[in-house]
């Protein structure tokens, strides 16, 4: 490299805290060592300066790497980005955590060899401005879409393949869809490296699943992805199964959210701001979704049914449906285990409805559960079931005062600035 940096292993002078970390920063590099296209870490705190990582990028492929520092987490925590065809590697016997933009603005290669993540907290996310470019992560290449139909294309054809979204999409231009875009069986890994789509709008008038994506299962799995400002009415008078970002689950979402916009029906349906109906598992997700519903159905803030696993996840969204309904803030009807969970929703439900500030009907019992008792506008938290225990109810203010019993703070944050100061996922926070 003409301009590679030379850069000597300063020794530490502050005492070390509890973890070790590589800090990708704007302040100055410091206790790293960089030679022939190779960075390390020579001390547990360690700072490399992006400008000097973008500067090396510009002369050749580069590999940051955390060899000989024992248990050391490489941490994005400003703006990176280089616009050189050259291949950056990040490589991690621990785990990886971006905290800030990782932009990839040239045809180039993003190579995550890490043992744990990459975790996307804080502002998060990795963007590429080619689609020809390459991303590795652990080993496993992912194929990377843009658009909507980029994504339809791509899973069609390869529906047990390995993608990724390239940026934000905004699907307003795509106008009104008629069918819901990305149909069958995913049973492959989507990764949405922290990206959002926004304002998907669909008006499904067929026998059948509605949402962004019809059925995620078996080992399918969508991370790391969000959807905002979504509309979608499922018209079918016979089987509306309705969800924000997956209609039928029966594979794992994990990091992921819907936020603002509603999803309804005016038929017998099961409906949720994220996932219609789970069998699945709902891992560190969260949905602000309004949720309206007709006669006979289930409809919760985060998921219509759940037979599967809802853990560490909340809703927001208001839940209103009709007579002989199971309304719930956080899940309509469930027959899976629940922990870990709370729910602001307003609820709503007509005559004969069952109707709970967490979930309308539960027949297995929930464990560290919560609900809103002011916002939801009941004081009951499961409606019916063989379990309606081990729900507790609180105040606005007492929830948004401490993270709620049973709630990990390695999990867990808490901000008055974030969240309306209510518990947020850490590594899958409001953007």
């Amino acid at each position: 490299m003409k301009r590679l940096l030379a850069l000597a292993a300063l020794a530490a002078t502050a005492a070390s805290p509890a973890y070790a970390t590589l800090d990708l920063s704007n302040k100055a590099t410091h206790d790293m060592s960089c030679s022939d296209g190779v960075c390390t870490a020579t001390a547990d705190q360690a700072v490399l300066n992006v400008d000097d990582l973008a500067s090396m990028l510009a002369d050749g492929d580069v590999r940051v790497e955390t060899e000989g520092v024992a248990a050391q987490d490489i941490v994005v925590v400003s703006p990176l980005s280089w616009s050189s065809a050259h291949a950056l590697t990040l490589h991690s016997s621990d785990a990886v955590y971006i905290r800030d933009r990782i932009s990839v603005l040239g045809m180039s290669k993003l190579d995550l060899d890490v043992a744990g993540g990459p975790f996307l907290e804080k502002q998060g996310a990795i963007k590429f401005a080619n689609t020809r470019s390459k991303l590795v992560i652990d080993g496993t290449k992912y194929k990377l879409v843009h658009t909507i139909a980029d994504m339809a294309a791509a899973i069609t054809a390869r529906p047990k393949g390995n993608f990724a979204l390239a940026d934000d999409y905004d699907a307003h231009n795509d106008g009104q869809y008629r069918a819901v875009p990305i149909q069958g069986e995913f049973r492959g890994t989507f990764d949405g490296l922290g990206n959002r789509i926004a304002n998907f709008s669909l008006w499904n008038t067929a026998d059948g699943n509605s949402g962004l994506f019809e059925a995620v299962v078996g080992r399918g799995t969508i991370r790391n992805l969000g959807i905002k400002n979504v509309n979608i009415l499922a018209e079918d008078g016979f089987n509306n199964v309705y969800g924000g970002l997956v209609a039928y689950l029966d594979g794992t979402l994990e990091h992921c959210y819907a936020d603002g916009g509603i999803v309804r029906t005016d038929f017998l349906g099961t409906g949720g701001g994220l996932v219609g109906q789970s069998y699945g598992n709902i891992i560190e997700s969260w949905a602000d979704v309004d949720v309206e519903g007709a006669q006979g159905g289930s409809f919760g803030g985060l998921a219509g049914n759940a037979h599967g696993h809802v853990v560490d996840s909340y809703a927001l969204g208001k839940v209103d449906a009709g007579d002989n309904t199971d309304v719930g803030g956080l899940v309509g009807y469930s027959f899976g285990h629940v922990r870990n969970a709370y729910a602001t929703a307003k609820v709503i439900g007509g005559q004969n409805a069952r109707v709970g500030g967490f979930e309308g009907t539960s027949q297995i019992a929930v464990h560290r559960a919560y609900w809103d008792t002011e916002t939801s506008g009941t004081s009951v938290g499961i409606a019916s079931g063989a379990h309606t225990e081990n729900t507790v109810g609180m105040g606005t203010a007492g929830l948004q005062a401490n993270l709620p019993r049973g709630f990990s703070p390695a999990v867990w944050g808490q901000d008055p600035d974030i969240n309306n100061g209510l518990p947020y996922l850490l590594r899958n926070p409001p953007r």
